[in-house]
């Protein structure tokens, strides 16, 4: 199935001490989010879930530093390309 292509931000935010959050954003009505939250929760080993975010619609939220494994994944999985992802963050 062929998705139009998002331009998807990956932001870490620091919580306290040294504990981060990954956020995912930028994603299209048409991909099943839960899905892929359960997936990468399951893959990488941390929390996560689902947020409606009011400034930036759904979001995943990641527990830990975890966005050099999503970036991997949105790359192999073709959901983006590299011009279409936004790094920010730690």
């Amino acid at each position: 199935m062929s998705y139009p292509e998002p331009t998807i931000t990956i932001f870490v935010s620091q919580r306290n001490g040294k504990k981060c959050k990954t956020h995912i954003y930028g994603w299209c009505e048409a991909y099943d989010l839960p899905k892929i939250c359960s997936y990468l929760k399951k893959t990488y080993n941390c929390n996560g879930a689902v947020i409606n975010n009011e400034e930036y619609g759904k979001t995943i939220e990641l527990s830990g530093n975890k966005k050099d494994e999503v970036y991997k994944f949105l790359l192999s999985e073709e959901i983006c390309t590299k011009n279409k992802i936004i790094l920010r963050g730690i």
